[in-house]
Protein backbone atom coordinates (compact mmCIF):
# COMPACT_ATOMS: atom_id res chain seq x y z
CA UNK A 1 0.00 0.00 0.00
CA UNK A 2 1.46 3.23 -1.15
CA UNK A 3 0.03 6.72 0.35
CA UNK A 4 0.58 9.54 -2.23
CA UNK A 5 2.32 12.75 -0.71
CA UNK A 6 0.34 15.27 -1.47
CA UNK A 7 0.65 19.26 -0.64
CA UNK A 8 -2.72 18.87 0.53
CA UNK A 9 -2.00 16.06 3.17
CA UNK A 10 1.27 17.46 4.21
CA UNK A 11 -0.23 21.02 5.30
CA UNK A 12 -3.66 18.96 6.74
CA UNK A 13 -0.99 16.60 8.59
CA UNK A 14 1.25 19.38 9.93
CA UNK A 15 -1.76 21.83 10.32
CA UNK A 16 -3.05 18.79 12.71
CA UNK A 17 0.16 18.35 14.61
CA UNK A 18 0.11 21.84 15.49
CA UNK A 19 -3.29 22.15 16.58
CA UNK A 20 -2.18 18.61 18.65
CA UNK A 21 0.71 20.77 20.32
CA UNK A 22 -1.42 24.09 21.15
CA UNK A 23 -4.05 21.59 22.64
CA UNK A 24 -1.27 19.74 25.03
CA UNK A 25 0.09 23.35 25.54
CA UNK A 26 -3.62 25.28 26.74
CA UNK A 27 -4.50 22.04 28.76
CA UNK A 28 -2.04 22.95 31.30
CA UNK A 29 -1.13 19.54 31.92
CA UNK A 30 2.82 20.39 31.93
CA UNK A 31 4.66 22.41 34.55
CA UNK A 32 6.39 25.45 33.52
CA UNK A 33 9.27 27.15 35.26
CA UNK A 34 10.59 30.30 34.55
CA UNK A 35 14.33 30.53 32.95
CA UNK A 36 16.00 33.50 31.05
CA UNK A 37 17.22 34.03 27.37
CA UNK A 38 14.12 33.56 25.38
CA UNK A 39 12.97 35.00 22.33
CA UNK A 40 9.53 37.57 22.63
CA UNK A 41 7.58 35.26 20.81
CA UNK A 42 8.91 31.78 23.43
CA UNK A 43 8.31 33.96 26.35
CA UNK A 44 4.88 35.15 25.64
CA UNK A 45 4.18 31.13 24.86
CA UNK A 46 5.91 29.68 28.01
CA UNK A 47 3.79 32.48 30.25
CA UNK A 48 0.24 31.70 27.93
CA UNK A 49 1.36 27.97 29.34
CA UNK A 50 2.07 28.67 32.67
CA UNK A 51 -1.18 30.69 32.80
CA UNK A 52 -3.06 27.76 31.60
CA UNK A 53 -0.95 25.18 33.83
CA UNK A 54 -1.82 27.63 37.13
CA UNK A 55 -5.27 27.55 35.83
CA UNK A 56 -5.33 23.80 35.66
CA UNK A 57 -3.73 22.45 39.33
CA UNK A 58 -5.60 24.85 40.43
CA UNK A 59 -8.93 23.49 39.88
CA UNK A 60 -7.96 20.28 40.97
CA UNK A 61 -5.74 21.12 44.25
CA UNK A 62 -8.34 23.99 45.56
CA UNK A 63 -10.25 23.26 49.23
CA UNK A 64 -13.78 22.62 49.38
CA UNK A 65 -13.86 24.45 51.85
CA UNK A 66 -11.13 27.55 52.10
CA UNK A 67 -12.56 28.64 56.05
CA UNK A 68 -11.55 24.99 57.21
CA UNK A 69 -9.01 25.63 60.05
CA UNK A 70 -7.09 22.87 60.10
CA UNK A 71 -6.78 23.69 55.77
CA UNK A 72 -5.02 26.93 57.27
CA UNK A 73 -2.43 24.96 58.56
CA UNK A 74 -2.36 22.68 55.63
CA UNK A 75 -1.84 25.43 53.75
CA UNK A 76 0.91 27.25 55.74
CA UNK A 77 3.07 24.11 55.52
CA UNK A 78 2.33 23.81 51.89
CA UNK A 79 3.86 27.77 51.18
CA UNK A 80 6.53 26.90 53.71
CA UNK A 81 7.61 23.97 51.64
CA UNK A 82 6.74 24.66 47.97
CA UNK A 83 6.45 28.63 47.24
CA UNK A 84 8.72 30.02 50.25
CA UNK A 85 11.97 29.07 47.97
CA UNK A 86 10.94 31.36 45.32
CA UNK A 87 8.27 34.15 46.51
CA UNK A 88 9.89 34.62 50.09
CA UNK A 89 7.76 34.36 53.16
CA UNK A 90 7.56 37.27 56.17
CA UNK A 91 10.94 37.71 57.11
CA UNK A 92 12.65 35.38 54.81
CA UNK A 93 13.63 36.64 50.92
CA UNK A 94 13.54 34.48 48.05
CA UNK A 95 16.32 32.71 46.93
CA UNK A 96 19.59 34.31 44.71
CA UNK A 97 18.94 31.99 42.19
CA UNK A 98 15.15 32.58 42.38
CA UNK A 99 15.57 36.08 42.41
CA UNK A 100 17.56 36.53 39.46
CA UNK A 101 14.92 34.36 37.23
CA UNK A 102 13.71 36.32 33.92
CA UNK A 103 10.77 37.24 35.03
CA UNK A 104 11.64 37.41 38.99
CA UNK A 105 8.63 35.13 40.37
CA UNK A 106 6.97 37.95 42.58
CA UNK A 107 7.43 38.73 46.28
CA UNK A 108 5.20 37.89 48.63
CA UNK A 109 5.18 41.36 49.64
CA UNK A 110 4.21 42.39 46.32
CA UNK A 111 1.72 39.57 46.33
CA UNK A 112 0.23 40.38 49.37
CA UNK A 113 -0.74 44.06 48.02
CA UNK A 114 -2.14 42.93 45.05
CA UNK A 115 -3.76 40.61 47.22
CA UNK A 116 -3.56 36.73 45.52
CA UNK A 117 -2.93 35.29 48.92
CA UNK A 118 -3.11 36.20 52.60
CA UNK A 119 -0.34 33.85 53.74
CA UNK A 120 2.22 36.62 53.64
CA UNK A 121 0.69 38.81 56.47
CA UNK A 122 2.93 40.69 58.76
CA UNK A 123 6.17 42.95 59.00
CA UNK A 124 8.54 41.79 56.54
CA UNK A 125 12.21 42.82 55.51
CA UNK A 126 12.21 41.73 51.91
CA UNK A 127 13.25 44.07 49.51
Amino acid sequence: MTIRLTWKRVIVTLLGIFALGMAYAWSGLFNVAASSGHWAITDWFLHWVMRNSVQTRAAFSTPTDAKDDSGLVSAAGYYASSCASCHGAPGVRPLPLMQAATPPPPTCRRMRRSGPIASCSGSSNMA
